[in-house]
C-alpha cells in the first residue's frame, strides 16, 4: 500500500496580553503599544485598558481583538443601533461623537500637516439621506435578507433599523422589506436604493432577470401608497421611471435637478454649511 507524506497542520498560539490605549487611528481603531511595537484594536477607546489577543503580528505593527474590557472610557457611550458590530455601516458608535470629531480631526491634520481650526458638523442622528441595500434570497428560509454587509465579509446583516438614515427612511425600512420579499422575482434582485429628496422619496430596484405583470403593479401600487418616485434597474445601463418626476434638492437656494444615479452628498446637513 502506498503512503503518502502529509505535513503536519502548522498551529500558532493565540497570544493574549493586557495594553492600555492612548489614542484612536484614522478608522478609529484604538492604538497601543506593545514591546515597542504599534497594536491596532478595533472597539478600544483612549484611556482603556484590556486584554487583547493577537490576531497579525507584522514586524512593524500588529493586530488585536479584545478579550476582555478592564477598563471603560469617561467618552464611551452606548451604541444606538442594535446591529452595531456586526454591520459594517459603522465603526465609531462606541465613541462619544466629540471623540469622535476630535480624532477624525487630528487624523487629518496629520495627513495635511496642517492644523484643522475648525469642524464643520450638524446633526448625529438621522441625517444620510441615501442608502443602498443589498438583497439577498435564502432558499432554505425562503426569506429574503435586506441590509449591509457585515465588517470584513460579504454577508448580508438583515437591517430592521437604521438611526443614522433620516427617518422618512429609516420608517420605510420593514415596508420596503415586505412589499420584496413577496415579490415572485425576489431571487434575482440585487439591491434597493433609498433617496430623500426635498422632492420626495425615490426608490430604484436593481433586478436582474424580468418582472412578471403581477411584480410591477405590486411595486406600482406600493410606490403611490407610501408616495414614492420609483424606478426600475434591470441592469447598470438602464433606469426606467415607473412614477414620479425629475427629482431635485435645495442647496443653499438654489433647487438642483439630479439623476437618481448621480453622487449627491449623503449629509445634507452638512453639505448647507460649506
Amino acid at each position: 500500500m502506498a503512503q503518502f507524506y502529509s505535513a503536519k497542520r502548522r498551529t500558532t498560539t493565540r497570544q493574549i496580553i493586557t495594553v492600555s490605549v492612548n489614542d484612536l487611528d484614522s478608522f478609529g481603531q484604538g492604538v497601543a503599544r506593545h514591546n515597542g511595537k504599534t497594536l491596532f484594536i478595533p472597539g478600544l477607546l483612549p484611556q482603556e485598558n484590556a486584554e487583547v489577543a493577537v490576531t497579525e503580528d507584522k514586524k512593524q505593527y500588529a493586530r488585536a481583538k479584545v478579550v476582555r474590557r478592564l477598563s471603560d472610557s469617561p467618552e464611551r457611550e452606548t451604541p444606538r443601533c442594535p446591529h452595531f458590530g456586526v454591520c459594517g455601516g459603522c465603526q465609531q458608535q462606541h465613541a462619544s461623537v466629540d471623540l469622535q470629531q476630535r480624532s477624525k480631526s487630528a487624523a487629518l491634520a496629520r495627513l495635511m500637516k496642517h492644523d484643522v481650526s475648525e469642524v464643520i458638523a450638524d446633526v448625529p442622528w438621522g441625517y444620510r439621506r441615501r442608502a443602498r441595500l443589498s438583497l439577498n434570497y435564502l432558499p432554505k428560509t425562503q426569506q429574503l435578507q435586506m441590509g449591509f454587509r457585515k465588517a470584513g465579509s460579504s454577508d448580508i446583516v438583515d437591517v430592521k433599523q437604521c438611526p443614522i438614515l433620516v427617518p422618512q427612511l429609516e420608517a420605510l425600512l420593514p415596508k420596503v422589506r415586505a412589499c420584496l420579499g413577496s415579490l415572485q422575482v425576489m431571487r434575482h434582485l440585487g439591491h434597493v436604493e433609498l433617496v430623500q429628496a426635498t422632492s420626495g422619496t425615490l426608490m430604484i430596484l436593481r433586478h436582474t432577470a424580468p418582472l412578471s405583470s403581477a411584480d410591477r403593479e405590486k411595486l406600482e401600487r406600493f410606490s403611490h401608497s407610501e408616495g414614492l418616485d420609483l424606478y426600475l434597474a434591470p441592469d447598470s445601463e438602464i433606469l426606467e421611471t415607473v412614477s414620479g418626476e425629475m427629482p431635485w434638492y435645495d442647496s443653499n437656494g438654489l433647487r438642483l435637478t439630479f439623476s437618481p444615479r448621480d453622487f449627491i452628498q449623503v449629509n445634507a446637513g452638512v453639505n448647507q454649511k460649506w
